[in-house]
């Protein structure tokens, strides 16, 4: 190949590369942000934000913690899912707990999946007045894990942290 083919080449190419830059680096998303200023997607489009005094306290968009002053879950409220975020439901903190289906062990530090969902389902039955005990949850509202030697009949205490965790049973 000719050294003046190779370079018209690599020309075309930076062409194309700048060209389709500026179009879907700037142009479209400019346009995007353009249309989602129409009056009626404004408000969601920026992120539905609550103003008090003229200063931003929230989003309508993410969940609020409806409890008296003791911590204590409202009755008269809709209970929202539980967040992770900061200390509670902090719109500039939002995340994940980073726990997973298979987290099922208690560690000193951080209770599991297991545990997390057994205590408020335990939780919401009280406020709610009904049974909310799980399958695979104690009485107490904790998970209890079974290793291999409690499902072959050995004798192992409930939440004890045994490498091979097999399953889960109710307490």
């Amino acid at each position: 190949m000719k050294f003046s083919s190779l370079l018209r080449q690599h020309w075309a190419a930076l062409r194309l590369l700048l060209v389709l830059t500026v179009i879907v680096g700037i142009a479209y998303p400019v346009f995007i942000w353009l249309v989602a200023q129409i009056p009626g997607l404004r408000d969601p489009a920026n992120g539905s934000i609550i103003e008090a005094n003229g200063r931003p306290v929230g989003s309508s968009l993410i969940g609020q913690s409806f409890t008296d002053a003791d911590g204590n879950p409202l009755p008269q409220y809709f209970q929202s899912r539980p967040s992770a975020a900061g200390d509670g439901y902090d719109p500039l903190a939002t995340s994940a707990s980073n726990l997973r289906p298979e987290s099922i062990v208690d560690t000193p530090d951080k209770s599991s999946l297991l545990t997390l969902v057994c205590s408020r389902s335990k939780a919401i039955g009280e406020l709610n007045g009904v049974d909310g005990l799980r399958p695979f949850c104690t009485g107490g509202g904790v998970g209890a894990v079974l290793s291999v030697g409690a499902v072959l009949g050995e004798s192992v205490g409930v939440g004890t942290s045994v490498a091979g965790a097999v399953g889960v049973a109710c307490g």
